[in-house]
This record gives structure tokens, sequence and C-alpha cells, in this order.
């Protein structure tokens, strides 16, 4: 049965009460759709079945079968049957499709037609799917309608001559000459479509873009007009607000033309402090264009005082009760503070006050903004107050924050003691979350650094939080160790040498305080009681919260007897890890030998290892055995020896990298900072004739300096240089030091490159056509991920080296977070380009660029650090690769 009309058609599917009832409607008319095509040539009928087919699209049911007839009805004279045509084929047909270019005789023709809406129907169609080829057949006659009488064709063109420099940005020519003519426009349509135009072509070309900026006074008087002039119209007006589409539009193109110029930044100083004073943010209207507006100025080499302007709308923003306003304003200034760190570093204490906010998503960007904020001089505030934040925190948060809490005390710690203490915070408060890397970090920090008094305080404070709360497993694998190897340090320094064992506390035994530790209850001292009420989850929260970061920790000074009772109970706690329990047990055995003097010690200890004899877990047994042996008396003679202190935990010390405080400038691989020419490196390089200038401007560099994270790319190489790693090449299109809120690498639509390939070597040149270029080399291989470098050269650059680095997905799962860095020796120099991409399905490869200086000839070798998530787990390996032959060089 085949509904007439489409009225029918939908009542019959809304009259479904199940999906396979309405599959089945689907099923029935889409077969007598498909007769009707075969069988009636009619376009009447075509018209209505081509109605029918867009509804079931749009209920999400395939409809491929009916793209060629839309493109007959395309065909047909009638305004209302080319309406239907056009849309189906908007919606049914893409670029990528050849059917296309059976089209483009239609569009050519409907162009040319004298009906002005057939015109814009052909134009609006060219804007949503042309193609390159479609797009070159088709340019003279958007060209033409360029210069059209009517302006809904004017803007129709220009909507159409943008996507035509999108797909062929060759063609830009045939537009240029007549933007400033469409600029004047007395159309705000047009005008709009003009201006996304001429953004579009200075994207793609170079020589647009210097036209564009000749256009620089037009555009802003076009602006001016809008602030200042009587509003002509209602239509346009918003809020009370003057055409703010147009102005937001007008601002993303100043963006785009000034970006990398200062001639074209000093002509718009003067009117973004117009569009600054002259808007109204109290609406949203208003708040988007002082958004585009601050945006824009610190996205251009502005002068320092309207970047101060943009950073402190930014924080008016963070006041906002919308949270759509806060959050975005977050995001920028995130992005912002890598270049205006001290005009940021005024908002703080607004920022601060967002990390406890109800929305999520203002939460996460208020600690990425504050992370990033941390310097030498803010750390202690802001870290305790992360640290307040953080028993609270999300539980996606929290491995985050505890990570970067570890980098930004090690970063910026003035003082051992402070940097100790902080640590054992983030180890109490969040231990679970702590990766062994920093915990091995901080127990050699301790034992190797640390003088006695300092280690006599932090075994004291790791005591008395392992009395708290055992639930946080990097906290008790520290602690444990630190109370196995400081013992001596942590018992009162007047123990009498006669002190027997003093009888359990209050009544209870050893098997209760076992209990007490499983439970992660605190254990009861001499005059006190454990929490009564309070057990598992809760009671580890309540012992969290009352840690106040602002507060001192807390010191426990205990006898011998109770050292032992602590960690006899952590050994035998079900809720400890395997790795806890082992280091329990080993710093079980080595109390005998710190408490050497004390009697009764020995017997304990014994007799809580023999608890562990007969335990599933074949290292715990061989553990508790191997210690009981080397506590009975035979062995007495060679036991100081054997559990005197050990040396602290070797591992691989790998610096943090330099984006950890500042998720956001992770994305900027090829990182320019934004800043006036006298503040550009080159200008500070000190010369023969250095005079007053460059002086106060080196000075003023060094001083912005130690706002940053780190300094160079990881320092992999202990001789690399500090300016030479991830430098742009000269001809390198400047890139926003500002990330775009969307995901993109700018917030200038600089267009970056899809894909990287190696360049050609000329086979006519045999200085060039050495052995070993051109050939693949295999570096690395793991977990399915296969990487290699293919050397090549080319004629212009005799000393540089192109190292096109292949990753190649050949396991089971998808590589993503890649994160690829590398390092030379001092006498070379490296460029790093983007990779083509971050994730790398199965099967699939992604390529990224390394470009090697090397005018000494010396040999090729480098440094890497590999990063990436396969199967949810993150995988990291440092190594040298110098195998190329002699000849790459």
């Amino acid at each position: 049965m085949s509904f007439f009309r489409l009225k029918d058609l939908i009542r019959a599917v809304r009259v479904c009460k199940t999906a396979a009832d309405e599959r089945g409607v689907i099923q029935r008319e889409s077969a007598a759709i498909r007769t009707s095509f075969k069988e009636v040539d009619s376009q009447d009928a075509r018209y209505v079945n081509i109605q029918k087919l867009l509804y079931i699209y749009l209920l999400g049911y395939p409809v491929q079968f009916g793209q060629l007839e839309c493109l007959k009805l395309v065909a047909s004279p009638r305004f209302a049957d080319k309406r239907v045509g056009y849309l189906g084929v908007t919606l049914l047909l893409d670029e990528k499709q050849d059917i296309l270019t059976l089209l483009t005789n239609s569009l050519k023709t409907d162009m040319n037609s004298s009906d002005d809406y057939i015109v814009g129907l052909a134009l609006g169609t060219l804007s949503n799917v042309a193609s390159s080829e479609v797009a070159s057949d088709l340019v003279d006659e958007v060209e033409r309608l360029l210069d059209a009488p009517q302006g809904y064709l004017r803007k129709k063109a220009a909507l159409a001559a943008v996507r035509v420099v999108r797909r062929d940005p060759e063609l830009f020519t045939s537009f240029l000459p007549r933007v400033k003519a469409l600029l004047g426009d007395k159309r705000n349509s047009v005008q709009m479509a003009t201006v996304a135009l001429l953004a579009e072509m200075c994207c793609h070309t170079q020589e647009a873009l210097d036209e564009g900026r000749k256009l620089v006074p037009a555009i802003v008087q076009l602006l001016r007009v809008l602030l200042t002039s009587p509003r002509e119209s209602p239509d346009r007006e918003v809020a009370g607000i003057n055409d703010p589409f147009l102005q937001v539009a007008i601002l993303r193109l100043l963006r785009v033309i000034a970006c990398g110029s200062q001639d074209a930044a000093d002509g718009l100083n003067d009117i973004l402090t117009l569009v600054a004073s002259q808007t109204d943010g109290a609406k949203n209207v208003g708040t988007a264009i002082l958004y585009e507006c601050a945006v824009t100025a610190l996205a251009i080499p502005s002068e320092q005082a309207l970047r101060v302007l943009a950073i402190n709308m930014l924080g008016k923003f963070l006041a906002n009760r919308d949270n759509n306003v806060r959050y975005v304003a977050l995001a920028t200034l995130s992005a912002a503070v890598i270049t205006e760190a001290p005009s940021v570093q005024r908002h703080r204490a607004t920022v601060i006050q967002c990390l406890r906010d109800n929305d999520i998503s203002i939460r996460r960007r208020a600690l990425d903004l504050s992370f990033a904020l941390i310097n030498e001089n803010n750390v202690k505030h802001i870290v305790t107050e992360i640290l307040r934040v953080l028993p609270h925190a999300d539980l996606d948060f929290r491995p985050s924050m505890v990570y970067r809490l570890s980098a930004a005390i090690t970063l910026f710690g003035d003082s051992l003691e402070w940097r100790v203490d902080n640590m054992l915070r983030v180890l109490s408060l969040g231990g679970k979350y702590l990766n062994a890397r920093d915990m091995f970090k901080f127990i050699r920090l301790v034992s190797l650094e640390a003088d006695e008094h300092l280690q006599r305080r932090a075994v004291r404070i790791s005591f008395a939080l392992l009395e708290r709360d055992i639930s946080q497993e990097k906290m008790v694998v520290a602690g444990t160790w630190l109370v196995g190897e400081y013992g001596d340090l942590l018992v009162a320094r007047s123990v009498s040498s006669s002190a027997e064992a003093p009888a359990p506390v209050d009544g209870i035994d050893d098997d209760g305080l076992d209990i007490l530790g499983a439970l992660g209850k605190p254990i009861p001292k001499k005059g006190g009681s454990s929490s009564p009420d309070t057990s598992g989850d809760a009671a580890a929260t309540s012992m969290l919260a009352a840690l106040d970061p602002s507060e001192e920790l807390p010191q426990a000074i205990p006898e011998p007897m109770q050292v032992v009772q602590l960690l006899t109970a952590i050994a035998k706690s079900p809720i400890v890890s395997s790795t806890s329990r082992h280091v329990a047990l080993t710093a079980l055995a080595k109390l005998p030998g710190r408490f050497a003097h004390i009697g009764g010690v020995n017997s304990k200890v014994r007799q809580a290892l023999s608890k562990h004899a007969a335990a599933m877990d074949v290292e715990t047994q061989a553990r508790a055995v191997e210690f009981g042996m080397l506590l009975s008396q035979q062995l007495d003679s060679v036991r100081a020896g054997v559990v005197d202190r050990m040396p602290a935990p070797e591992y691989t010390d790998v610096p943090y990298e330099e984006y950890v405080l500042n998720p956001t400038a992770m994305r900027m691989k090829a990182l320019t900072i934004i800043k006036r020419p006298a503040l550009q490196p080159e200008d500070l390089v000190a010369d023969d004739s250095g005079s007053a200038a460059a002086e106060a401007a080196a000075k003023r560099a060094a001083e912005a300096s130690k706002q940053s994270v780190v300094s160079d790319l990881l320092n992999l190489m202990d001789e690399a240089p500090s300016s030479a790693t991830a430098q742009l090449s000269p001809t390198s299109k400047p890139v926003d030091a500002l990330a775009d809120l969307l995901g993109r690498a700018s917030l200038s639509p600089v267009a970056a490159p899809s894909s990287l390939s190696p360049p050609t070597v000329g086979v006519n040149d045999a200085a060039f056509a050495t052995e070993g270029l051109d050939k693949e080399y295999e570096i690395y291989k793991s977990h399915g991920l296969r990487i290699t470098l293919t050397p090549s050269k080319q004629i212009k650059l005799p000393t540089v080296v192109d190292l096109l680095a292949t990753f190649y997905n050949e396991g089971n799962a998808a590589v993503s977070d890649l994160n690829f860095l590398v390092a030379v020796p001092k006498s070379q120099k490296l460029q790093i380009q983007p990779p083509s991409g971050q994730h790398i399905s199965v099967g699939s490869t992604v390529t990224q660029l390394v470009r090697v200086s090397n005018p000494t000839k010396s040999p090729v070798r480098l440094r890497i650090k590999l990063g990436y998530v396969v199967d949810s787990q993150e995988q990291e390996a440092m190594f040298e690769y110098s195998g190329f032959p002699s000849t790459v060089v």
C-alpha cells in the first residue's frame, strides 16, 4: 500500500505503537517509491516521492536510491520541483560522490536563469555540496553574480564564493577585486557574507592576506559606524546593540588579518578600545561581542595596555551568573596565561572560587587555570587551595590533580621542608591516584636530600598519617618504607634499653589492633579511643576532611611496640594491596635492627611474621619465612648488616613535561609567543652595538620566562640547546598563542597541513643520491605500535636532514594520545612539526616530520620520549637512537 501524499505517510508513522510497526511502514513505502521510480515517469509523482523520501531520511532510514531522481527533479522547469530537488541534493549528496558531476550542467543553467529565486536555489546548493571540480567549472558564474543588482543574489554569490575558495584556494583571484566594493554594500547580509569570504581568502594565501591588510581602514570604519551611528533598522538590532552578528564577524576577520602584523595591529588599537568601552556586557549579545574583542586583542601583537584590558574583560566574565560565559572566560584565560601571566594573576582569587562551583565543567576549567597560574611566588597559596578541594573533587579529576600537584611542588617548591610536607599531604589525600614515579621521587627526596632533622619529621608525620588512614596505597607504601628505614628516628630519643613490651592499649590485644587497621580506623593511643560508629569509606572521608592543608601536619612519637603494632596491622589488613603488604613485612624485619636495645621487639616481629608463613600469596609467604629465619638466633651475627638502611629505590627520573600544569599548551606543539617586536627573542640577542633598550627588553623577557612551567623540550639531551628545540622555520605561518575553544589548534583559522610527506630528493643530483636515504629504519616496536624513521634531504638545504616518523598500528586496539618528543645534541638544531593525528586506529598510520639542522656533519643522534594510550593503559618509553649510516648527516 502506497500513500498518495506526504501527510498520509506522516500520519501513518505517528500512529505506530512500536518501532517494528514503524519499520514495517517505512519498508513498504520505500518499496512502493522504488517501484514508482521505475514505472512512472511523471514529475508530479517524482515530486511527491522525493518529499516522502526526505521525510524518511530525517527519520534515519537509508534512501540512497533516490539520489538520481533528485537530479531529474532539479531539471524540471518548475520552481516547486527545483526547490524540492535541490533540497534532496543538499541532504542526500556530498562532494565525494561521483554522481555530483551530473549536477554541474543544471547548476550552470539555473544560475543563468531570469528567475532570481531559481538562481538563489542554485547558489545555495553550490554553497553546500560543491567539490573542487564543480567549483572550478562554475567560478565564472559565481563571479558574475557578485555584481548582481539584487542584494539577495549578491549575498548568495558571496557565500558560494566562500565554498569555492575553500575547495580550490587558487580561485581567490576571481573574487579579490570585488571585495572592497561589497564591503561598502548597504545590505548588512551582503556585508556579512563578504566578511566571511575575505576571511576565507586570507586564511589560504599570503597574497589575499596582504590585500586584506590594505582594507583594514575600510573594515575599521565599517565597525565604527555600527558602534556610533544611530540604528537604522530595528530588524538589525538585538538587545539594544546594532547588528551584533556583523560586529562579531568583523572582529574575527580583523583577528585573521592582523595576526603576525604589527602595522595592522596598530590600526586596531583605537577601534578595539572603542568596542570594549561602548558595548554593554549586561546581556548575552554584548558579552559575545566583548569576548570576541578580548580574543582579538590577545591574538594579535597589540599594545600591552590593550592586552591588559582584554584580560580584565575576561576576568569580569568570571563573575557572570551564566555558566557558559564563565566557561569560555576560563578556557580563554587558560590559553592567554602562556603570554599574559602577570595580568591573569590579578584574577587568581576569582579563579580559586570557581573551584567550588556547582557546574562540573566550570570546576574542570578552573582547575586547569589554577595549575597554569602557579609560579614560585604563589605556589604555596594555590597548592593549599587545591589540596583543600582534593578530597571533595570529582573522581575523574583526582588522578590529574594529584599528578599536577606533585609537579607543582617539585618545580616551584622554595624549601625542602615545604616540598616534603606537601608531598605528604598529597600522599595522604590522594595516594590512590599518585603514580609510582612520583612516589619514588618523594622517597629519594627524603633519603638523599633531607638531613636527619627533616627525615625525623617526615617519618613521624608518616606514622601519624598511617594511624589515621591506610586506604591510600602510595601513602602506605611510602610511609611504611620510611618507618622501616628510619624507625630509630621515629621513637623518642631517650628510650630505656631495659624497657619491656607495653601491655595492650586499653585492653585491646594484637588481633583487635589488626582489625582496627583493617577497617582503616586510627589505632588508639593511651588515654584515647577510636571514633565510634565510623568504618570504611565514611571513616576515611571524615579523617581526610580533618586534615586542613593550611594547618601543621600531625606528628607522632610512638613507643617501639606501637611501631610494631602498626606495621603488623598494615600487613594483616585486607584493604591494602599486596605491594603494601610486602613493604610492611620488609619494614617489620628491619625493626629489630632499629630497636636492637629494646627487649621483646624481636619476638613480637617474629610472631607477626609467622602469621604470614602460610599465606596464599607466594611472595608474601616467601618474605615471611625468609625474614623469620633472618631473625633467628643463628643469624644474629649478620642480621645488623642485612637490615641496615638501604639506598633509595632506583628509577628512571623523567622531568615533567612543559605542558604538565597547562593542558592548553599541549595542543600547541609549534607555539609562537605573540608579543610586540621589542619582546621578540630575535631582538633580545646581544650584539656589539647593544643598547640600553635592548638590555631592558632582555630583562623583561627574562622576567617573563619565570612564568613558564619548565624550560625547553624536556631537556632530554644533557647538552640539548634551550632555544633550538621546536622552533619554527622562517617561512612558517604565524600560529596563535591561544587555543580554540572547540579544540582546533589555534584561534586563528589558519589551516594546518592535513598530512606530512617526506620532501622529494633530486634524482639527478649525485650529491644527494647517498646511501641510506629514503629508507625506513625501525626504532620502536611494542604493544602493537611500530615506529620508523625515513631520512631524506633537499637540494637547497644540504645541511638539513628531514626525518619522517611513521607510526604503524599493527595491534588489535586503537592507539590514542600519541606524544612523540625528540632532542638532539648541542651541535645540531631541531624543528618538530605537529603530527598528522594523535589517534591511530587499527591498521592505520600517522606521520610526523622532524627536521635536524646538522652544519657540522656530525652523526645524527636522537633521544626520544614516547607516550601513548592503548587498551586504556598509558605507555611511556624513553630511548636513544643512533642507527643511521654514516652517510646520513
